[in-house]
């Protein structure tokens, strides 16, 4: 399997890194901060699953290739 880096994996290795950080942050104590932190990437999400448009890969999508090729031929299937 080929490693390549992309828009969509990008996005959810920067996902994850926030999380952890919500996580030290509320460890820290700062639990005001981290809940705010917490309903930013939860609104993101809910955005993201609603509307398929997630914010992070569309500005992540101008400097990095997608992972998924949106071409005319992949999108002649036909579902019978």
């Amino acid at each position: 399997m080929e490693f390549k880096i992309c828009a969509e994996r990008v996005a959810r290795a920067l996902t994850s890194i926030v999380i952890v950080l919500i996580i030290a942050i509320f460890a820290k104590g700062h639990e005001t901060l981290a809940l705010a932190f917490l309903a930013f990437v939860s609104i993101m999400m809910m955005v993201w699953a609603v509307f398929d448009f997630c914010p992070s890969i569309w500005i992540l999508s101008k400097f990095l290739p997608k992972c998924y090729c949106e071409c005319d031929e992949d999108k002649k299937e036909t579902y019978e």
